[in-house]
């Protein structure tokens, strides 16, 4: 097993005190160090066990999804650029979670990035998303006041795998990306986009996003999607 690098993040006690999930890796993408509450979730009985271990080696059915997890970590030291994460997966407990995760990059007393720092909150109701969504929206577009939006959605309706892709779509991914994540082929993906373009009555997948968002879909977790293992950078 690779050994972490020599070093600990200041102040863990403070790690531990703080709400969520939190840690650190190095460049390797090998743990440093993990606060109690995310080796509680993924099987560990004490911060010391994460020490030394990847993703691979977690006692967790999230190992499905190590190799996405170190892809995510690398992007982060490769661009020095924070990622912001929506991870549902079952875990130690075989439960069900969702988590907003933020990657940041993690910086030696020299300012070179040493590896990546990580936490994460849980959303324990879907609705978490849609109220932030159109809190965000009334910040910046105030004139446009949009926390009524929501009363004014029109009666578009659509079915549970449209709604996967829609939320998916809204997030940045791609249709190939899609389809690997839903588990069909990417012509079935465009088949939906053809299906969604016409309920929103647009003709792009860019005036797609747009309508979308204006009318207040995409900022619910699908519930099909709170039982599938997902790893899936969001655009800020």
């Amino acid at each position: 097993m690779m050994q972490p690098v020599s070093m600990l993040p200041p102040s863990l006690s403070m790690l531990e005190q703080l709400p969520g999930c939190w840690g650190c890796k190095d460049k390797n993408s090998v743990f440093v160090y993990a606060n109690s509450e995310y080796c509680r979730l993924v099987g560990l009985k004490h911060p010391q066990e994460c020490i030394g271990k990847t993703d691979h080696d977690m006692p967790c059915p999230t190992i499905a999804c190590a190799d996405q997890f170190q892809a995510q970590d690398k992007q982060v030291m490769e661009t020095g650029k924070r990622l912001r994460v929506l991870d549902i997966h079952p875990y130690a407990n075989g439960r069900w979670y969702a988590h907003l995760f933020t990657k940041t990059p993690w910086y030696d007393e020299a300012g070179n990035i040493c590896g990546v720092v990580f936490c994460g909150q849980e959303l324990s109701d879907t609705a978490i998303l849609e109220v932030g969504h159109w809190i965000c929206r009334a910040v910046t577009h105030p004139e446009d006041h949009p926390l009524d939006a929501p009363s004014h959605r029109p009666d578009i309706h659509l079915t549970a795998r449209e709604s996967e892709v829609l939320f998916l779509h809204l997030y940045g991914k791609k249709p190939q990306l899609i389809a690997q994540t839903l588990g069909v082929s990417v012509k079935t993906i465009e088949n939906h986009f053809a299906h969604l373009r016409e309920k929103f009555g647009v003709e792009s997948k860019a005036a797609l996003i747009e309508r979308a968002l204006a009318l207040g879909f995409g900022s619910a977790i699908p519930e099909r999607l709170l039982s599938k293992q997902v790893s899936v950078v969001l655009r800020d």
